[in-house]
């Protein structure tokens, strides 16, 4: 029990010297095992941007929605992408037969979706054959629609773009 009581004792004092003895900013990296001081030894708000290297920090190591507008320096994330809709209408597709219509994006934006449709109101035997994203650039820079006119008289196909500036 003595060799025990010793022990506790001189653990803690040699904490304690450490604690009231050691002159600040006398313990360092060098001093320091790796992993030694985690999240919890660290008090809230003690590590600002001036105490990380660039590139210390990489995103696999932030917290879902610990970050705010406010953290980040003006410029650090893009800007939002700007996008616009452009729509076309192609010639009257026949009762019972199949049409189809494209619109284009503007040069240097990119196909962000699309879709269409008949112009008017629609009908219950109308069927959309496709609407995709063509064209041998990458991305694509058109959108088609085919269409199905279900209805008793030829109709317009309009087909729209949404058209996003990166």
């Amino acid at each position: 029990m003595i060799v025990a009581l010793t022990a506790l004792v001189v653990a803690l004092g040699g904490t304690g010297y450490a604690a009231t003895q050691l002159p600040p900013d006398s313990v360092g990296r060098k001093q320091l095992r790796d992993g030694a001081v985690g999240p919890t030894k660290i008090r809230t708000d003690a590590v600002g941007a001036q105490q990380i290297r660039p590139g210390a920090v990489r995103s696999s190591e932030v917290r879902d929605h610990s970050l705010r507008a406010r953290d980040l320096a003006r410029g650090a994330l893009p800007a939002k992408a700007a996008s616009r809709i452009r729509q076309a209408s192609g010639d009257p597709v026949d009762p019972g037969a199949v049409g189809a219509v494209s619109v284009a994006c503007a040069a240097g934006e990119r196909v962000a979706g699309g879709g269409g449709g008949f112009a008017g109101p629609a009908v219950t035997n109308d069927k959309l054959v496709d609407s995709i994203p063509v064209g041998f650039d990458h991305p694509p820079g058109r959108w088609r629609v085919t269409l199905f006119n279900g209805a008793a008289s030829p109709r317009t196909p309009v087909a729209y773009v949404v058209c996003a500036t990166p």
